[in-house]
């Protein structure tokens, strides 16, 4: 029989998209109230890789990663997605539309996952109505690696780069809680 390994801690990273500033200053201050200090914010990305989100949202969006500066229990991912959920919700237009959309993540040694409330073939359910998305693989000669369901802005070499300069800041860190260190 086996036995269950110890799991390594994971970096908090929240996609944030948006057209509107004062829902991402909005957004940043909650975030911040509710998972602590924040490590890193990402340059501005330009969303131009879906019409998705057009007729809610316009056009124009603007997406930025927030990174948290401690890491997280992978659990606790659920709780996150419930947060975030709550935090589009009150920014929501009069007609309804989000203002903002929140897409939090977890980064491991060996991952990116995305937590969602939509479920698909290749998503698990973790818990309240929370699925985990394996949006991304690490591979050790090849760095983040797409699989046939990532969406294309995660797909993107310049999120693929904010990743793995993520991963590289937080080695040491997530590398101390791995079962497989030798550290209990």
């Amino acid at each position: 029989m086996s036995k269950p390994l110890r799991q390594s801690n994971a970096v908090l990273i929240i996609a944030a998209m948006y057209n509107n500033k004062e829902s991402f200053e909005y957004a940043l201050k909650a975030l911040k109230k509710h998972f602590g200090n924040i490590f890193t914010t990402s340059e501005e990305f330009i969303f131009s890789h879906s019409h998705y989100y057009k007729e809610e949202m316009g056009e124009n969006l603007i997406k930025r990663f927030i990174v948290f500066e401690t890491p997280i229990k992978r659990e606790f991912l659920v709780n996150v997605k419930k947060k975030t959920d709550k935090i589009e919700k009150k920014l929501l237009s009069k007609n309804g539309e989000r203002s903002i959309n929140l897409d939090p993540g977890i980064l491991t040694l060996e991952n990116f996952i995305l937590a969602t409330n939509k479920n698909f073939t290749h998503r698990i359910l973790l818990g309240k109505s929370v699925f985990a998305d394996l949006t991304l693989i690490y591979q050790k000669k090849k760095g983040f690696t797409s699989l046939p369901w990532t969406y294309a802005d995660y797909s993107s070499d310049e999120t693929k780069m904010f990743l793995e300069s993520m991963r590289k800041s937080f080695y040491n860190k997530l590398l101390e809680t791995s079962p497989f260190n030798g550290k209990k």
